[in-house]
């Protein structure tokens, strides 16, 4: 059933949203969860112990922050994945970052009264939700929640470093590069495969964060399967050679036409020049 939502919200006052209430939590198990270097310290635990922190339930494809409505909370990522973005006045929806485990939502908005951006699930998910008014009294009582708080906005704002290293690059292909790779560090500092990974966002949304068409992007996979940098099956990919991979992503204008020639160098005389030459011309099209 659909529950109002007043405070701690995933909508505006009085609206009815899908997202609901999961239970209440403590803020020793946001801190597991984060992987805090003071469990232990018995001290730390009987306080985080007794703290509420409220767990909420996102469904996939649900807007947990709302792109100007009222700022009044945190969330920490404790499953699933989120997509932040902006909607400009004409509609066109501009994605700014990828969000997952242990990593901390709205931040941006913590010093503001609105939220500047919106959040919404990509699959089903579920959020520790810290009110903003708690934030004072949860880090003097637990300085350990101070430093992980202080972590999570360091994360937040690498965000904002990250899609300006993508779009630093010229080439598209260099910028789907330079995406995986960040896909790969957030896989790895989840505790998960760095190399092999299923995207939980569709190409459109990929393609509004790299900042090209939709088809351009389906290309740039493309190419960079045929220089057998990686491997893709839909949604799965897998970094096959990651030393190259990186080196590729450091050039901000190596083209579609360099990665083609340096697979056809590895494939050797097997095929003729005209042929790898129309393979590349249909690629660019």
């Amino acid at each position: 059933m659909n529950t109002p939502i007043t405070s701690g919200a995933c909508a505006t006052p009085c609206v009815v949203s899908p997202c609901a209430p999961l239970g209440r939590s403590t803020l020793l198990e946001l801190l597991r969860m984060l992987g805090s270097d003071a469990l232990g310290v018995a001290d730390v635990e009987s306080t985080a112990g007794r703290m509420v922190v409220n767990l909420r339930r996102v469904p996939a494809g649900v807007q947990l922050i709302h792109m100007g409505a009222p700022s009044d909370a945190l969330y920490f990522v404790c499953t699933g994945t989120f997509k932040i973005f902006r909607t400009d006045e004409d509609g066109y929806e501009q994605v700014l970052a990828f969000a997952g485990r242990r990593e901390v939502l709205a931040f941006d908005a913590l010093c503001m009264e609105t939220h500047p951006t919106a959040a919404s699930a990509l699959e089903d998910s579920t959020v520790y939700a810290i009110h903003k008014t708690e934030l004072a009294a949860f880090s003097r009582a637990v300085p350990a929640f101070a430093r992980e708080l202080q972590r999570a906005g360091s994360r937040a704002l690498s965000r904002t470093r990250d899609l300006v290293d993508v779009m630093a690059a010229v080439a598209s292909e260099v910028r789907l590069a330079r995406f995986l790779l960040q896909l790969s560090q957030q896989m790895a500092a989840s505790g998960q495969s760095p190399r092999r990974f299923h995207l939980r966002m569709g190409r459109r949304d990929i393609a509004s964060m790299l900042g090209v068409a939709h088809a351009t992007v389906s290309r740039s996979f493309t190419a960079l399967a045929m220089a057998r940098l990686i491997h893709v099956s839909d949604r799965d990919v897998e970094i096959l050679d990651m030393d190259r991979l990186k080196a590729y992503s450091r050039s901000t204008r190596r083209s579609l036409e360099d990665l083609g020639a340096a697979s056809a160098r590895r494939l050797g005389p097997r095929r003729s020049n005209a042929a790898k030459h129309s393979d590349l011309h249909q690629l660019a099209a």
